[in-house]
């Protein structure tokens, strides 16, 4: 559990209105959290866990950059997500596991939803496989400034298995259905 003071610290404002943290190595913000874009979420979770570790902000519109917090599909998305589920497909996907938690906050009458993505002990988290349309076998995901970058750095690690070409799709996951 992320503790409340450490998500309103995330979301702290300055007298404008915007945001006074930006988009970094160990932060990134998102407007609104769905299960469609899993595929996205989990690209982050490696690339911060690569990195110093991060942290996910859902509620904070881009461009101003503001705290809006999140609609009422996506509250309820996020309070449904199973942690067991998420962490079963991180290992399907990515080797060595990743260690991450989450939490949500009200501030000022808006819910805000925050994953904490801890730093990997082993590094390079590698993908294992092909998942979705944007996870690909080999590749290994970084936090750089604020922004994700893919390497094609060959694994140095070794063989991760005969099943490591396999295609997954995220497990089946509709926007519709509980994680």
């Amino acid at each position: 559990m992320i503790p409340d003071d450490d998500i309103k610290e995330l979301l702290r404002t300055t007298a404008t209105g915007r945001l006074y943290h930006r988009e970094s190595p160990v932060l990134e913000f998102k407007e609104q959290f769905n299960f469609g874009s899993l595929g996205d979420y989990l690209q982050d979770f490696a690339a911060f866990a690569n990195n110093r570790g991060g942290h996910l902000v859902f509620g904070v519109r881009d461009a101003p950059r503001e705290p809006v917090g999140l609609s009422k599909a996506a509250i309820q998305q996020f309070e449904n997500i199973d942690p067991g589920r998420i962490s079963a497909h991180l290992l399907e996907t990515f080797s060595p596991s990743i260690d991450w938690d989450q939490g949500s906050v009200e501030v000022g009458g808006a819910v805000f939803g925050v994953i904490r993505i801890h730093e990997a002990d082993e590094k390079p988290v590698v993908a294992r496989r092909n998942a979705g349309s944007d996870i690909r076998n080999g590749e290994i995901y970084y936090r750089y400034g604020g922004a994700l970058r893919r390497s094609d750095t060959p694994n140095s690690r070794g063989s991760l298995g005969s099943e490591s070409s396999a295609t997954i799709g995220l497990g089946g996951i509709s926007s519709g259905e509980s994680m």
